[in-house]
C-alpha cells in the first residue's frame, strides 16, 4: 500500500502536563516520517503548553484567538497538506501502529469516511471504548467489548477520527462551529452518512486515553446543556422531515424521563440543564432550520442508511441517560 500525505492535529487547552508525552507519541508512529505533518490548534492556552510545543521542532502551531473548544480543530483546516486529517485530543498517547492501520482501512474502501481507532485507559490500560451506540432516542455512549473478534466494524461515531480532507472541506468545517464541546462528533459522522460515507471502527489501531483530563473541570449541569443542545441540532440537520415527526414524540419522551430521573435523584442542575437546551432549541429553531438547509443540500442516501447505526440495545444499561 502507498502512504499518502496525512495530517495529524491536536487540539490542545492548557494541557502543559500532557502535551509533550501525546506529541512524542506522535513522532514515534510507525508511518513514513515525510508522510505526515503534526499540527497543534492551541485554544488560547495561558498555562506553558505552548512553550512546549514550541520546543518541537517541525511541528506546527496555530493559535486560537479564544478557547474555542474541540471543534477549534477547524482552524487546521486550510492550513492542512494531507490527505486524511486525524483529529487527536492532547489527552492521548498514540500506539506506534495506530495511523499506519487507519491509514490502511480507510485507502482500501472507498466507502468509508471516518476511521476510528480503539480508546484503551492510559492509567489501568483496560479497554476504554470498542465501539459506540446511538439510539432513535438521540442518547449516546460507548462500550467495552473486551471480546471483540471483528478487525472492522460499522459505527455511528467516535469522538477521535481520521477523516477523509475533501469531504469535510465540502461542509466547510470539521465540526460544527457552534457546538463547542460533546456530540460534534456524532453530527460529523452523521453528516458523512447522509452523503453515503460510513465510519468504522478499526480494533487494532489503538490509542491511549487520559480522559477528559482538559475537560474535567466543567461542570455537569454545563456539560448536560451543551450534550443535549448539540445533540437535537444533530437531530434537526440530519433526518428528513418524516423520519423527525415520528421520531420526535420518543425524543422528547426520553428526554422527560431523563428530567424526572433527576427529580428524583435530586439533580436540579441537570434537569435544568435539559430544560434550557430544549428553550434553546425552540427560541434557535430558524438558526437550527439554517443548518439543515445547508445540510440537506449534500444529501445522497435516504434516511434508512442512516438508521443502520441505530440502536436501542445500550439504551437502559448502567446509566445511560445523562
Amino acid at each position: 500500500m502507498k502512504s499518502p500525505f496525512i495530517s495529524l492535529v491536536v487540539v490542545n487547552y492548557n494541557g502543559e502536563d500532557i502535551i509533550k508525552k501525546c506529541l512524542d507519541s506522535l513522532l514515534k508512529v510507525n508511518y513514513p516520517k515525510n508522510k505526515y505533518e503534526i499540527i497543534v490548534v492551541d485554544n488560547a492556552s495561558v498555562d506553558k503548553s505552548t512553550s512546549i510545543i514550541k520546543s518541537f521542532k517541525n511541528i506546527k502551531l496555530i493559535k486560537n484567538s479564544h478557547n474555542e473548544g474541540y471543534v477549534g480543530v477547524n482552524s487546521c483546516l486550510n492550513r492542512v497538506k494531507g490527505k486524511h486529517i486525524f483529529v487527536l485530543n492532547n489527552d492521548i498517547e498514540i500506539e506506534k501502529n495506530c495511523v499506519k492501520n487507519l491509514v490502511e482501512i480507510i485507502e482500501k474502501d472507498n466507502s468509508i469516511g471516518i476511521v476510528a481507532p480503539k480508546f484503551i485507559n492510559y492509567f489501568n490500560r483496560k479497554i476504554e471504548s470498542s465501539g459506540t451506540w446511538v439510539s432513535r432516542s438521540f442518547y449516546t455512549g460507548h462500550y467495552a467489548d473486551k471480546t471483540e473478534t471483528q478487525k472492522v466494524k460499522d459505527i455511528p461515531y467516535l469522538g477521535i477520527e481520521m477523516v477523509r480532507t475533501d469531504l469535510v472541506k465540502k461542509f466547510g468545517y470539521i465540526y460544527d462551529p457552534d457546538y463547542f464541546i460533546y456530540a460534534e462528533d456524532l453530527d460529523l459522522s452523521l453528516r458523512f452518512r447522509l452523503i453515503g460515507k460510513k465510519t468504522v471502527f478499526v480494533s487494532d489501531a489503538i490509542l491511549y486515553h487520559m480522559h477528559a483530563i482538559t475537560t474535567k473541570k466543567s461542570t455537569r449541569s454545563f456539560t448536560t446543556f451543551l450534550m443535549e443542545r448539540n445533540l437535537l441540532v444533530t437531530f434537526f440537520k440530519i433526518f428528513s422531515f418524516k423520519n423527525i415527526l415520528l421520531m420526535l414524540p420518543y425524543i422528547i419522551g426520553m428526554r422527560i424521563l431523563a428530567m424526572v430521573k433527576d427529580l428524583v435523584t435530586l439533580n436540579p442542575g441537570n434537569f435544568f440543564a435539559r430544560l434550557k437546551a430544549f428553550l434553546w432549541i425552540v427560541f434557535n429553531f430558524y438558526a437550527v432550520y439554517k443548518k439543515r438547509k445547508k445540510t440537506q443540500k449534500l444529501r445522497k442516501v435516504n434516511d434508512k442508511f442512516i438508521l443502520k447505526v441505530f440502536s436501542e440495545k445500550y439504551l437502559f444499561k448502567k446509566k445511560i441517560l445523562i
